[in-house]
């Protein structure tokens, strides 16, 4: 009975996170879209993108997950007054730490232009910095909104800090509704960011008297050589696989006008099943698994993270195979408005179908990282990062040339990857923790043989019926969930649970 009341909090957590974060990639995806339309792949659309995606790039490269990744671990360890301490410590040094950081990034703006988008010319580098000086205090305020999350999360609770993306990314469409127009559009829009910004802060402060913080904090400082360093191996571990879509990016602006704004789209399809289904594996089961670490429960924490890369696969798998048969037309419905040509489109559709190649490594390596982080081994995510780095940066460079936004894409599959297998084997090395055994490469065997069986009617009927874009969006869904469930159907364990459940009961 415990067993199934921890497995239903974990699918209930996972639909909270799941949940939230759709609804903020789906306000966010709108954005995009809207943006899209307005510019399609131009010069114009370049510098829109760039004041609008540097801070997201400046606040996950500095942020990330590396403050929940430090303190939930952290969190587990300690009583209720003792959290209400670091909670107040962390809040403390972080808003200061990141204050002077914004100050500093502000006074380099012409510099950081340079860095990030090395083919601006001069008058789209102008309105590039003019933006930094509004943007960049956003910094102070998510920060602070890590700290939060990584306490609320450590409490079991998920809801609000899911829901963050999408109060941000509401506040910026309802500003998108009128300020847009006129000279001073894209500052009143840069003050909107922080607007979002703050209330998503607020809402998370409104929740933690609920959850503890009233009860006072315990005298002494909380904050120890070794969190900060935690903290630090995180944050580089993300920092370092952060850059990489940034310098994709950048050698996409030397590609020619429209270059980085292709690039960006297509890494946008990719980004999406990323946030809203892979990457909540990861945030889901951190707490869990620290708490399983720290309790010596071991077997159960090795059992998780299996399972969770065993459903990383699944969705990650069904996703490749949706979007190698229906990527064109899907990239249509999403993107072929205004003034987007059939050729832009076309293209970004075969960028995007290569990019989603990468996702089985990536939500397997984020899986990965929060296993050991769960360890307090933040090194080992560092390390595999770093190693990435080495790979792609020589890589993506030497193919740039000769098969362009193609051969940066194929390099980032590449990298990941690399980073995914690189941290199986650290995790194994460092800790004796094997994911990757035959009993999961079996389970991965199955759903490989099954899922394009079941795929295979609703793709000839597709072709058969020329149903259209609103028909091939309809049966991609239904392939979609259809792939997934039969996914789940293969698995013999997995197949047994979903049997019971669909059982009809008997009458009480």
């Amino acid at each position: 009975m415990e067993h199934k009341s921890a497995l239903r909090q974990l699918i209930s957590a996972g639909m909270w996170v799941s949940g939230g974060v759709l609804l903020g990639r789906i306000a966010g995806f709108v954005r995009e879209v809207a943006i899209a339309s307005e510019f399609g792949v131009s010069e114009e659309a370049d510098v829109v993108l760039f004041a609008l995606t540097l801070p997201d790039f400046l606040i996950n490269i500095l942020l990330g997950g590396a403050l929940a990744a430090a303190l939930i671990p952290q969190f587990k360890h300690h009583s209720q007054k003792e959290k209400n301490a670091l909670l107040v410590q962390s809040s403390v040094l972080v808003g200061l730490l990141f204050i002077v950081l914004a100050l500093g990034l502000i006074a380099v703006a012409r510099y950081v232009v340079a860095v990030f988008a090395p083919g601006f010319e001069s008058e789209a580098a102008r309105m590039a910095e003019s933006l930094l000086a509004i943007v960049l205090w956003l910094l102070p305020l998510t920060a602070l909104a890590g700290v939060t999350t990584g306490y609320l999360q450590a409490q079991g609770h998920f809801a609000v800090p899911a829901l963050g993306t999408l109060i941000f990314n509401l506040t910026l469409i309802a500003a998108l509704w009128g300020v847009m127009d006129g000279s001073d559009g894209l500052a009143l829009f840069a003050g909107a960011m922080i607007v979002g910004g703050l209330l998503r802060l607020l809402s998370q402060v409104l929740c933690l008297p609920k959850f503890g913080l009233m009860q006072g904090a315990a005298p002494g400082w909380r904050i120890d050589k070794s969190l900060l360093l935690r903290y630090l191996q995180a944050l580089g571990a993300g920092s370092l696989l952060l850059l990489l879509p940034v310098i994709a990016r950048a050698l996409a602006s030397l590609e020619g006008p429209g270059g980085f704004a292709s690039l960006n789209y297509a890494t946008k399809l990719v980004d999406l099943p990323m946030g809203v289904g892979l990457g909540v594996f990861s945030v889901v089961l951190l707490p869990k698994l620290s708490e399983c670490f720290a309790q010596d429960r071991d077997e159960e924490g090795v059992s998780l993270a299996k399972n969770g890369v065993l459903g990383i696969f699944a969705i990650s798998y069904t996703l490749i195979l949706i979007f190698a048969w229906w990527g064109d037309a899907l990239t249509e419905i999403v993107y072929g408005w205004g003034t987007m040509s059939e050729k832009n489109t076309e293209e970004i559709a075969f960028l995007a179908a290569l990019g989603m190649t990468l996702l089985p490594a990536q939500g397997a390596a984020t899986l990965l990282a929060a296993t050991a982080n769960a360890r307090r081994d933040t090194a080992l995510a560092f390390r595999a990062s770093a190693a990435g780095l080495v790979v792609f940066v020589p890589v993506a460079w030497w193919v740039s040339e000769p098969l362009g936004l193609t051969g940066i894409v194929a390099a980032l599959v590449l990298t990941y990857w690399v980073v995914m297998i690189y941290q199986s084997i650290l995790l194994h090395q460092r800790h004796g923790i094997r994911l990757f055994d035959g009993a999961l490469a079996l389970d991965v065997l199955r759903i490989g043989l099954v899922c394009p069986l079941a795929l295979a009617p609703f793709a000839l009927a597709t072709t058969a019926l020329e149903s259209g874009l609103p028909g091939t969006l309809l049966f991609a869904t239904l392939a979609g969930v259809t792939l997934l469930f039969a996914s789940g159907a293969a698995i013999p364990r997995y197949r047994e649970y979903l049997i019971h459940r669909l059982r009809p009961r008997p009458d009480a």
